[in-house]
């Protein structure tokens, strides 16, 4: 069960969306990363997993959001 939720555009967007996995792998050492998903409404999930929690990136078409679900907090990787 995702316990923490990020909510990083309130409409779909590509770049967004790449980004952000971007931004993930750049700053969370040992992310594994799985092979990208596209649904049949174009909407992309990314999932990663650390330690074993799973941390799930989707540029929505249905919603209309890029959002993060995640099992684990994680601002705590973008501190300054």
């Amino acid at each position: 069960m995702y316990k923490y939720d990020y909510n990083i555009c309130t409409e779909p967007d590509e770049d967004i969306f790449k980004k952000q996995c971007a931004a993930l792998e750049k700053h969370i050492p040992e992310l594994k990363k799985e092979p990208l998903m596209t649904d049949v409404d174009n909407t992309k999930i990314q999932m990663y997993y650390k330690d074993g929690k799973k941390i799930k990136v989707k540029n929505d078409y249905m919603v209309g959001a890029v959002y993060i679900k995640s099992e684990i907090e994680l601002t705590q990787f973008f501190k300054h």
